[in-house]
């Protein structure tokens, strides 16, 4: 039998009542966690949850992810810029480094922006007012139903 991938399901804010806590992704950890091999033997162990911060400002799952039973890293950045820490950012690159999996995912403007901070990863996303996209033809408002939300998801076509 084959062991199960084992997946951390990850927010970049702490636990906050109507927004994008880990909560608004318990359909992905459920149905995840219920996917099974012909054998019926799961074929991921899921774990989710939102971020949280000790004495130092640093998420004690995040610091050391490196040395964590993880092999994915699936990575919901929803804050404002500053949902990662160095300390945090230097362990997910380790743990990238390692081979272990890592899927990053953000949203509009400049939700998600603290993905800057992950070097070279970082570096393949644009916000608004952090890593800006070079290409300014991709500069302009697309979203029609929601006026709030200002230009283009930073060229990310969507």
């Amino acid at each position: 039998m084959k062991p199960p991938v084992r997946i951390l399901l990850q927010t970049t804010i702490p636990t906050t009542e109507d927004d994008w806590s880990i909560a608004r992704f318990s359909l992905l950890h459920r149905y995840l966690a219920s996917l099974c091999d012909e054998a019926g033997n799961p074929l991921y162990a899921v774990t989710a949850r939102d971020r949280e911060n000790d004495a130092a400002g640093n998420d004690p799952v995040l610091k050391s992810l490196d040395r964590s039973t993880f092999d994915e890293l699936w990575l919901f950045a929803v804050d404002v810029g500053d949902g990662i820490a160095d300390e945090e950012c230097a362990a997910i690159m380790r743990f990238r480094q390692q081979g272990s999996g890592l899927l990053l995912t953000r949203d509009h403007q400049d939700l998600g922006s603290s993905l800057c901070n992950l070097s070279d990863i970082g570096a393949a996303h644009y916000f608004h007012s952090k890593n800006p996209d070079p290409d300014v033809s991709r500069h302009f408002p697309d979203d029609i139903y929601t006026p709030t939300i200002s230009g283009a998801m930073a060229g990310s076509g969507g």
